[in-house]
């Protein structure tokens, strides 16, 4: 994939987004980016900072009846702080959603402690 970069006069849309947080110690983010394939997708995690850049084709100009549906390619900064591991880092896209899962670091995942008796 070509390198994309980011225009600060082109408008983006803000994707509408949800983070939680797993019991196994991961962060869980579900973005919505209807009409966005696999290959106009540009993830990109580097200085406590993940960019999400999602391109769709624009359908060619026809008259419309009704159209709710925003124009414009999608755009979602997310700042990562120091819990995160920012090496460990899976996405997935299916049926215009987009699940990534981040990784937190070892000492700050949730352990059970085991209780012994004496």
């Amino acid at each position: 994939m070509a390198e994309k970069t980011i225009e600060r006069k082109t408008k983006y849309l803000r994707p509408r987004s949800a983070v939680s947080e797993s019991k196994d110690g991961k962060l869980r983010v579900r973005i919505e980016m209807p009409g966005v394939r696999k290959e106009d997708l540009d993830i990109r995690v580097e200085n406590n900072e993940m960019r999400i850049i999602g391109r769709r084709e624009h359908p060619a100009s026809r008259p419309y009846i009704l159209h709710e549906r925003p124009e414009g390619d999608y755009l979602q900064i997310f700042t990562l702080d120091d819990t995160v591991d920012q090496g460990k880092v899976d996405a997935v896209l299916d049926k215009g959603v987009l699940s990534i899962t981040l990784d937190l670091k070892d000492q700050v995942k949730p352990r059970t402690i085991q209780i012994r008796s004496e």
